[in-house]
């Protein structure tokens, strides 16, 4: 492999990281403000699995940005993995 596509596909699990992690921050922002009475349904240790629609529709302007640069992010990263051929290969 070239270190040119050794480096974008560096970037593109960087962006994967970036991409989790502004999830995580989404549904922190999510539980702590509009979606309150659900955190407070949980018990300590339980777990749920959210994906970004269950985020949409919110009254938080602050939580709309993160969704829209959320999506954003997964078209960028859509359009890099399909114009480099990045496989789930090239990333493991």
């Amino acid at each position: 492999m070239d270190y040119y596509r050794a480096n974008l596909i560096n970037t593109y699990k960087h962006l994967i990281k970036a991409r989790n992690d502004l999830m995580t921050q989404a549904i922190n922002l999510a539980m702590t403000g509009e979606l309150k009475h659900i955190d407070e349904a949980f018990d300590v240790g339980e777990t749920f699995h959210f994906d970004i629609d269950q985020l949409k529709g919110s009254n938080d302007v602050n939580l709309n940005m993160i969704i829209t640069h959320y999506e954003d992010l997964e078209n960028m990263m859509e359009s890099l993995a399909n114009l480099n051929a990045i496989t789930e290969e090239d990333l493991s």
